[in-house]
């Protein structure tokens, strides 16, 4: 019988962290514990039933495995890719850490090597960007023309109308989301082609950070890297960018691609320096600029008027374009309106109060049921945790269920 790691408090992961020398048993405990919580629930246990070390599953693998779409021997693979990840980091991770001058999250900074790591493996076995996007372009082309095929085939094919009606009354029980008429099924093929249409369009004008319609990969794991690095070093005071070679920066790319990769001694000076020059990096830098007081009583407001200003320029640019059908510019025409209806409505809504819930961000919001349930009695406090653990626990309890049921039926024909 394995034994069961232990997972860790808050306060205890900080303390793991600060060492100036770790185990590789130290790094699989915080490793755990930033995946799976502070504590094991029936999830976990139940996977830790199956394999040894589960606890060293992400959080998708680890459901895929109750859940019996991976099998033992393929979670077992993953989980020895990890047990290999851990070795590297108990070595390497007082050495990155140090490079911080913020102390006060260390955590932080483990949970995004932990991203970075899975990032890295997905993007490693990732196509290049360019036919990433041929690719999408090509298959919005084909939606394009088969679903004006299929709305022109279904208008022909009249007799259809009286019986789609009454299976659509059927069907949806419910009464919601559903085409109620032929008619109306067609007309929203024909919007679908040009909402298709203008998703083409919007890969094409390629706008920047929150706008952009692609986030592809594309298969620069180096890049990758050095992003996570930049992220990280603006996060917490780390060292500065420069692309000269033998830095700190470099030194911490480095580190962090032999702890992710398991290839040392490797140099990263390309990458670097492409990431140094690229949009990504300008986005980043313009969101840390734009950064305003978690305190502003008006930051969801002026969230609202900029996103609309920047969707107002993006669909006017686009309404520019001539090779638009009919549809596609009534769509772009439309949704100018909206947004233009939407920055008014901001704009005039602008005040000293806030009244409504909708007016706060999801911090502030967060920050409000924060203070609601800290204020109740710990009674109430815990059986409102209680009732939130219920769920979850209903939650996990399905997961194992599918996954015993599936597990049988592959025994029952092996």
């Amino acid at each position: 019988m394995t034994k069961q790691r232990r997972l860790l408090s808050d306060d205890g992961l900080e303390q793991v962290l600060r060492r100036d020398e770790l185990t590789v048993e130290d790094v699989r405990i915080a490793l755990a514990t930033v995946r799976h919580g502070f504590k094991a629930d029936e999830l976990l246990a139940y996977a830790r039933s199956l394999v040894p070390d589960a606890d060293l599953l992400d959080g998708s693998a680890l459901r895929a495995l109750a859940r019996a779409d991976i099998t033992e021997d393929e979670a077992s693979k993953e989980i020895q890719k990890n047990r290999a990840f851990c070795a590297r980091l108990a070595g390497l991770l007082p050495s990155i850490l140090r490079l911080f001058d913020s102390r006060n999250n260390l955590a932080g900074i483990f949970r995004m090597i932990d991203d970075c790591y899975n990032d890295f493996h997905v993007t490693a076995v990732s196509r290049r960007k360019d036919r990433q996007t041929r690719e999408i372009k090509e298959g919005l082309a084909d939606a394009i023309k088969f679903s004006l095929k299929a709305a022109e085939a279904i208008e022909n094919a009249k007799l259809v109308g009286t019986e789609y009606q009454s299976f659509c009354e059927v069907y949806f029980l419910d009464g919601k989301n559903q085409p109620r008429y032929l008619d109306d099924l067609v007309e929203q093929l024909r919007m679908y082609s040009g909402v298709a249409e203008i998703v083409d369009s919007l890969i094409d004008l390629n706008p920047p950070g929150p706008f952009r319609t692609l986030y592809l990969s594309g298969n620069d794991a180096r890049t990758t890297v050095v992003e996570y690095a930049y992220h990280m070093c603006t996060m917490w005071n780390g060292p500065r960018l420069v692309t000269t070679p033998g830095s700190q920066f470099a030194d911490l790319c480095s580190f962090l691609f032999e702890a992710i990769s398991g290839q040392a001694d490797e140099g990263l000076s390309g990458a670097i320096n492409r990431y140094a020059r690229s949009d990504e990096r300008k986005q980043w830098d313009r969101e840390g600029q734009e950064e305003v007081s978690e305190d502003d009583n008006f930051l969801g407001l002026k969230g609202r008027m900029r996103f609309a200003q920047e969707n107002l320029r993006l669909y006017t640019a686009m309404a520019r374009r001539s090779t638009l059908s009919e549809m596609a510019k009534t769509l772009v025409a439309l949704r100018l309106q909206d947004e233009a209806n939407q920055y008014e409505e901001a704009k005039n809504t602008y005040g000293p109060n806030q009244v409504y819930l909708s007016q706060m961000n999801s911090e502030q919001i967060a920050t409000m049921f924060t203070d609601a349930i800290e204020s109740w009695r710990p009674d109430k406090q815990k059986d409102f945790a209680d009732f939130l653990e219920s769920k979850k626990a209903s939650l996990d309890a399905l997961e194992i269920k599918l996954g015993e049921s599936r597990r049988a039926a592959r025994d029952a024909t092996s």
